[in-house]
């Protein structure tokens, strides 16, 4: 007499046993992993950076302490300069970093007002005076076309000012930044353009990767993060407009970006 039951004899399967199956990750969770990552890699880079400025500043005020104590004055101003540039960038950075984490976050949210276009640059172009002046640079405004202007103030404060620091940065002691403002149908266009020392194919390449990026110093030794431009990114993207360059390396960048005119 057979004794097996079916539930033993080779090759049954129990009634009861449910089979199960994955998809794979959802687009969503494919985004959160790539943001994830995206801030991780941010964070280490902004550590990185505050770092070397704040090191920077210890190390140049340890030595204007024995400049002060051997009444080496010249040397105490170019140090004092050494640490003003140091704590500007880091300041710089900071602001950057705020702004970036506001607005990944979705706590920054976007605000049409009516804006003077082109008091708001002047008033931009008039805070980097500080900047620019120590390297002898001018920084001029050609308005081709101005007047009123429907955007987030803030984010184009932030777009400004990021695109004319970079340009301050790597530009030449005695040279020339310009701005120029255009109102073509339907949009507005603005160009930062500088006769500094340009990028390489390869730097344009990555210039918007958070995760790929070559860091650069300016013409007076500055440094960035790189976290401005994927701001002035965000931001213009949010206008509907797009941001694109182009640069030669030892001839200077060319940075463009439109705003559509905007109603409501």
């Amino acid at each position: 007499m057979d004794t097996d039951t079916p539930a033993t004899k080779f090759g049954s399967q129990p009634e009861n046993k449910k089979s199960f199956t994955y998809d794979g990750p959802t687009d969503e969770e494919i985004r959160l992993r790539a943001l994830n990552c995206s801030k991780d890699r941010l964070l280490s880079i902004v550590g990185h950076d505050l770092r070397s400025a704040i090191g920077g500043v210890l190390a140049a005020a340890c030595m204007l302490d024995k400049c002060l104590d051997q009444n080496d004055i010249e040397g105490a101003k170019r140090l004092s300069g050494q640490i003003r540039k140091a704590t500007h960038d880091a300041d710089d950075l900071l602001k950057d970093l705020v702004a970036w984490t506001r607005n990944s976050g979705h706590e920054l949210k976007f605000r049409l007002e009516t804006i003077d276009i082109l008091q708001l640059l002047e008033t931009e172009v008039d805070r980097l005076h500080s900047l620019a002046n120590p390297k002898n640079q001018r920084i001029t405004i050609e308005a081709f076309d101005s007047g009123l202007i429907r955007a987030d103030p803030f984010m184009l404060q932030v777009t400004f000012r990021n695109l004319l620091t970079n340009a301050v940065k790597f530009s030449h002691p005695g040279g020339e930044i310009k701005v120029c403002i255009y109102r073509q149908p339907g949009h507005w266009k603005f160009q930062v353009k500088d006769q500094g020392i340009g990028m390489s194919k390869e730097v344009q390449s990555i210039l918007l990767k958070i995760d790929d990026r070559k860091q650069k110093s300016g013409t007076s030794g500055e440094m960035g993060s790189g976290l401005g431009l994927l701001l002035c990114e965000d931001f213009i993207q949010r206008h509907g407009g797009h941001l694109t360059w182009e640069s030669t390396l030892g001839e200077g960048s060319t940075f463009s970006f439109t705003i559509p005119d905007l109603l409501g």
